[in-house]
């Protein structure tokens, strides 16, 4: 295509012989130093290999039978044993095994470690601090009343303290931290 303008005469700058640079017939000739020698013409897959087969090599089939019976066996075990510890974690306030926390004189179980999922005991680890806070708060209050009191403030807050700490601990204990670890186990 071809342009005047003013009578000069422009050509098309996109006006160009149609070459394709991938085949051998075109206007470049293939390298007579290369190495390699050209690769024959392939037809291009966009099939994404669908519908290509893949073998798999099987074993034997008594095998694959053993397998599958020793499997089953395992399901079996870990369903009896499944079925046992919940049996007991819903009759009892303790699971597999006695009391074992303070370590020094036991009054509760607690075994985060074997009887929590792992992705639940951070969170586990979190409420027992919690609940231990609680505790300590509680007994701090009763040292502070009591100091209080020396100071002659009067015997009825060290009563209410005593009171808050006999029904605080083991209330907390058994109104949100026990339930909260059957929860956790379950």
């Amino acid at each position: 295509m071809v342009f005047h303008v003013s009578g000069n005469v422009v050509s098309d700058f996109f006006e160009e012989e149609e070459v394709n640079p991938f085949s051998n017939h075109g206007s470049v000739a293939p390298a007579k130093n290369s190495r390699l020698p050209p690769l024959p013409p392939e037809r291009a897959g966009f099939n994404y290999g669908i519908g290509e087969t893949v073998d798999i090599p099987i074993d034997g089939s008594g095998d694959l039978k053993k397998r599958e019976r020793e499997l089953q066996a395992k399901e079996s075990e870990l369903r009896k044993h499944c079925k046992t510890e919940r049996g007991c974690c819903s009759t009892s306030w303790n699971c597999s095994g006695g009391k074992n926390w303070p370590p020094f004189f036991p009054l509760i179980h607690n075994d985060i470690a074997n009887e929590i999922p792992i992705h639940l005991q951070r969170v586990m680890y979190v409420a027992f601090t919690t609940w231990l806070g609680i505790v300590a708060c509680l007994f701090w209050n009763i040292i502070a009343v009591t100091t209080a009191w020396i100071k002659s403030e009067g015997v009825k807050i060290w009563f209410l303290a005593v009171i808050y700490f006999i029904a605080g601990a083991p209330g907390s204990y058994v109104l949100w931290y026990r339930p909260l670890c059957r929860v956790f186990r379950s």
